[in-house]
């Protein structure tokens, strides 16, 4: 833009050149036909003097005799002058149409500079066009294929959590009941004869019953059984009303059955729940609502507070939990929002394609 810009004000200056040229050649013009004017004024006027004083006798025969050279010489010296000023005016022409013809190029340069500047500029936008397209291209592939990635990272960590629930529940559950059952028995020979044993057995028991409870609840937080003994539905109420007991709020759910494919189904299952430990961690509220329902093929899903809330277009200090939930939900095609201000509680909601709507 620089040199386009220097080169139209060169143009603009050869230009001006070019018009200061032409009032030049004008006014030389002009002086000339003005100078001829006034020489041919002075000789008519000597003459007629001249020639007066001859006609009225006011001149002896001697000067009578010297009229004729006088004018003569006269004319020759007018002559002259007019010669020196036609070859002023001829160089004077001369250089005025060199100069002219010099702007001319200069204007025709600067014209083609610009046409060749423009074309510049316009190749210029047409490759960095180019090179943004392509790597909006790129980017596009790229995030494509990270969704991919994440969604197939995200479906592994769901078949190996799983796979380790189904392991502890047929494996160390079946090692736990073997050794609560064989404690049983001890306990049962035992009867009456050692009470030292039979406390340290009964001992035993509880702890097993503990190792028990724990096991399944490790199984629970790897995969909920309920989800595929039960439905989403109820696997939903349980998690809610769980966490509302034993954190003494009030809950109110609206779930409405739905259609969504069971890899769906756990992205569901795993929002909530990061949600409400979200909500554990910092909401401080009293109550919340959670809602889920299915319409014109697509299922959404609400859960809302009345915790004290944040800044939701304000950057978080630690946003990796929702930005969790975020990448869950669109990894399945689906969107995710979250509406909060300082004091009035937060509001998640998603929408995820029903069975039928996903491609």
């Amino acid at each position: 833009m620089n040199r386009l810009s220097q080169a139209i004000r060169s143009a603009l200056l050869v230009l001006l050149a070019g018009l200061a040229a032409l009032l030049i050649f004008w006014l030389n013009e002009r002086v000339y036909g003005l100078a001829i004017a006034a020489i041919d004024e002075t000789v008519a006027y000597r003459e007629a003097d001249i020639l007066s004083s001859a006609v009225q006798g006011a001149a002896s025969r001697p000067q009578l005799q010297q009229v004729g050279p006088s004018i003569q010489v006269t004319a020759e010296r007018v002559e002259a002058q007019r010669q020196t000023l036609t070859r002023a005016r001829s160089f004077s022409r001369l250089a005025l149409t060199v100069l002219l013809a010099l702007g001319l190029l200069a204007v025709l340069w600067a014209q083609r500079r610009i046409h060749d500047l423009k074309q510049q500029t316009i190749d210029l936008k047409r490759t960095l066009q180019d090179e943004l397209e392509q790597l909006r291209e790129e980017a596009g592939i790229s995030t494509l294929m990270l969704t991919e990635l994440t969604q197939h990272l995200l479906t592994a960590r769901e078949d190996e959590r799983g796979r380790l629930a189904r392991n502890l529940h047929d494996e160390l559950g079946a090692l736990l009941t073997s050794a609560k059952l064989d404690a049983a028995r001890i306990k049962s020979r035992l009867a009456g004869s050692a009470p030292e044993a039979l406390e340290r057995l009964a001992h035993l028991v509880h702890t097993l019953n503990a190792s028990i409870a724990l096991g399944r609840t490790i199984i629970e937080d790897l995969r909920p059984s309920t989800l595929s003994n039960l439905g989403l539905v109820p696997t939903l109420e349980i998690l809610v009303r769980e966490f509302a007991e034993a954190k003494g709020l009030q809950v109110h759910c609206d779930l409405h059955p739905v259609e969504l494919a069971s890899g769906t189904e756990i992205v569901v299952y795993r929002v909530l729940q990061e949600a409400i430990t979200n909500i554990s961690k910092y909401a401080q509220a009293s109550q919340i609502w959670v809602e889920m329902r299915q319409e014109d093929g697509w299922v959404m899903v609400l859960m809302r507070d009345d915790g004290q809330g944040f800044d939701s277009a304000a950057k978080p200090r630690s946003a990796y939990g929702l930005l969790g939930m975020r990448v869950r939900v669109e990894a399945e095609g689906g969107r995710l929002s979250v509406v909060s201000q300082p004091g009035q509680g937060t509001v998640i909601q998603l929408f995820l394609p029903a069975i039928g709507t996903q491609g």
